[in-house]
């Protein structure tokens, strides 16, 4: 048998003295190692729970600010503790197993998976620590900040993955990319979703389409509500009848939406209908009209005026006034529409700021209309219904003072029916 050459190792020696069986000595060392390797890691571990983190906690509670909570909540610090108390027992695996190469390799090995995925988690916490902390911030509260962490999230496991084969095969980084470009085709179309939902996200980023908060409505889904959040891929909406819709991201890129934001920041909502007035009566105003006008308060100025301006091109141009049709004359629809303009005028939660118009539109087979074009400064919506209500209720009561009549399709109840001979 040939001879056994011990290796130089501390604990060699000792045993050896103890009169140990040389045969058993490399197998006593490794557990000699192996028994170092637990103690320090327990003593790092101890260390890094007991000393470290205590002194962190005590300094985030005597601080004001409210970052440093968002990262002992999510348990950055301790995660952070450990990546570094890997580190350590990473570095002195070979300086312990030096008789041990192989144990070494390994043991190395899998501290370094482990590492790498602590580094993983470390930055994932962290990027929901930084979405909490600009969420706070006023001027980064309407984006996508959610939109932004999922993608620091697949990006990191993404390469997280990489690392570790790299590691387990012992490939370099820059290999393993290599290889994968071959496999791009089958990723793009795996994570087409996604990818499409990230550029999307950019874009109505970049464009400022959307943010949390706006009130949106689209129709081709059936939508009407507020932005709850803007994900990776979909966007969440709470709809004022309290149901919860999931729309793709890419839609409010290639389809159209209606953003009520302007509104919101305007502090106004518009007005926008029509009365439909009857053809058959509309009439230049005679003398009893004219009487029953003049007692109109909103329009009695304004009637004084057009009459006396009215009477003087007659006069100038020596019309005959036999026949109505001949020079100026007033008509029951001009005078209708100079009264809606006098009371949404006098209203008091109109915006006298805005555009503000009372207009005739072109006939039709149904009437006249007379459009009401204006701003309110009431946006709730409860409350704009009520008053925008209460605004056509007055208008349309009245239409009969000055002779007219609202257009109704006639129905059955309408027409006349003669009793047989």
């Amino acid at each position: 048998m040939e001879p056994i050459s011990l290796p130089k190792h501390w604990a060699t020696n000792w045993m050896v003295d103890q009169g140990v069986d040389p045969h058993w000595l490399s197998f006593f060392t490794l557990l000699v190692d192996v028994g170092i390797l637990i103690g320090a890691s327990l003593l790092a571990d101890f260390i890094a729970r007991r000393v470290v983190l205590s002194l962190i906690k005590r300094w985030v509670k005597r601080t004001e600010a409210k970052w440093d909570d968002y990262f002992l909540e999510e348990r950055v610090f301790q995660t952070a503790v450990h990546f570094i108390t890997g580190l350590v027992i990473r570095s002195i695996i070979p300086a312990v197993f030096v008789e041990h190469p192989k144990t070494a390799g390994f043991l190395v090995q899998i501290t370094g998976l482990y590492l790498i995925v602590q580094l993983v988690v470390l930055i994932n916490k962290t990027a929901r620590v930084l979405a909490h902390v600009l969420e706070d911030n006023p001027k980064f509260k309407d984006k996508p900040v959610r939109t932004l962490l999922q993608v620091v999230q697949f990006l990191s496991w993404i390469l997280g993955i990489l690392g570790m084969l790299s590691v387990v095969s012992g490939t370099a980084m820059g290999t393993l990319v290599g290889a994968l470009a071959g496999f791009t085709a089958i990723l793009i179309l795996i994570f087409q979703d996604a990818i499409n939902g990230l550029l999307a996200n950019f874009q109505i980023s970049m464009y400022d389409l959307l943010k949390k908060g706006d009130w949106i409505t689209f129709e081709k889904y059936g939508v009407d509500g507020d932005v709850v959040s803007i994900d990776l891929t979909t966007v969440k909406v709470k709809n004022f009848d309290n149901t919860l819709s999931s729309i793709p991201a890419k839609a409010f890129v290639t389809e159209s939406f209606q953003n009520w934001r302007g509104m919101r920041l305007s502090k106004v909502r518009r007005i926008k209908r029509a009365l439909l007035l009857d053809l058959n009566t509309i009439r230049y105003v005679d003398a009893p009209l004219l009487e029953r006008l003049r007692k109109v308060e909103r329009i009695r100025t304004y009637l004084d005026a057009r009459l006396g301006e009215i009477d003087a091109h007659n006069a100038s141009k020596s019309v005959d006034k036999s026949l109505p049709i001949n020079g100026r004359h007033l008509t029951n629809i001009g005078l209708y529409r100079a009264y809606a303009d006098a009371y949404l005028r006098e209203h008091s939660l109109v915006s006298q700021k805005d555009l503000f118009v009372v207009r005739q539109l072109s006939p039709t087979s149904s009437g006249v209309p007379i459009e009401i074009y204006c701003f309110l400064k009431e946006i709730r919506f409860e409350e704009y219904e009520v008053l925008s209500s209460d605004i056509m209720d007055h208008l349309m009561a009245a239409v009969p003072t000055f002779g007219l009549q609202l257009y109704q399709q006639p129905t059955g109840r309408d027409q006349l029916y003669f009793p047989a001979e």
